[in-house]
């Protein structure tokens, strides 16, 4: 079996986790065959380009606790064969009853024996991968005497520094999912303009949580190189023009950057997010519940496939 989930060219975490994780739980030898049957896990990775062309020649899918979202939402073939899925907004895009929703797959980190941690930050802070481009997060942190957690890290790393909080203010959906595990309360923000809520509903819905979000006000210190920025310029105003391409339309333009102007209105608003101190954590019963399905539905697998 063959686990299969979004490969960045840097580490991030959340899709990174299925590496890690699944052989933890399942042992190695369900993933050392090359045998055309894929397990789908962790992460928004149920589209159309993945499942019907990327894994077209498949001989069959497995899907455990992923989510869909928007217009990318594929017709499942029948060679699929599901175990559960992360929310009910997903279980509805693709026609599946109510108690395929499991809950996101990370949760099952609380089957793993994790080295005891001592909580020395009292606060968190966890970007997009995809947002750590544009800020240095690490000087904004320093500033406002707070742990910078990058995604981009090994996963023993960011588990280590995430489960070493009190508290986290996350931009990473898996950021708040793991905290919420770990029973670290979380607080949900939004920068970077192609952020989705809609993911984060999927989630949250399955935790019985009702999320607002605190908006960052999305800056850029970094200019483009001006091919890239010929590039996307380009490709966004064709979109806008000819009304093709639609995904263009939301490329990000950045154009010279703003340097360390702009610095001081994040630095304002991560200020009031950190005094305003709402958080989220879903009920201890809630997540031992989905923790307890998803195992049960985990084992079901196991044995269907040992």
């Amino acid at each position: 079996m063959i686990i299969e989930y979004c490969r960045s060219k840097t580490y991030n975490f959340g899709d990174d986790l299925n590496p890690w994780l699944w052989p933890k739980l399942l042992g190695d030898e369900f993933f050392t065959q090359q045998d055309e049957v894929y397990f789908v896990g962790i992460g928004t990775v149920l589209t159309s380009k993945r499942l019907n062309v990327q894994l077209a020649d498949a001989k069959e899918i497995v899907i455990f606790s992923s989510g869909t979202w928007g217009d990318s939402a594929p017709s499942l073939p029948e060679k699929c064969k599901v175990y559960g899925v992360r929310g009910p907004r997903t279980a509805k895009r693709l026609g599946l009853p109510e108690d395929k929703v499991i809950g996101d797959g990370a949760y099952l980190l609380r089957k793993i024996e994790l080295p005891a941690v001592d909580k020395i930050y009292d606060i968190g802070f966890i970007p997009h991968h995809g947002s750590e481009k544009y800020v240095d997060w690490q000087k904004i942190c320093d500033q406002l005497g707070i742990q910078f957690i990058s995604a981009k890290q090994p996963v023993e790393d960011f588990l280590e520094q995430l489960r070493g909080c009190k508290r986290v203010i996350t931009e990473a959906m898996h950021g708040a999912i793991v905290a919420d595990a770990m029973r670290i309360k979380w607080s949900p923000v939004k920068f970077s303009p192609l952020f989705s809520e809609e993911k984060w509903y999927d989630f949250s819905e399955s935790m019985q949580l009702n999320l607002t979000f605190h908006s960052l006000p999305f800056i850029s210190q970094k200019a483009m190189p001006l091919l890239k920025m010929i590039e996307v310029g380009g490709k966004k105003l064709i979109s806008k023009t000819f009304k093709i391409k639609p995904k263009w339309g939301n490329l990000i333009f950045t154009g010279f950057g703003q340097g360390e102007k702009g610095t001081d209105t994040l630095l304002t608003s991560l200020k009031e997010v950190i005094a305003l101190n709402e958080t989220y954590l879903s009920t201890d019963k809630v997540v031992e519940a989905v923790t307890d399905k998803q195992y049960q539905r985990l084992l079901q697998f196991k044995a269907d496939y040992s």
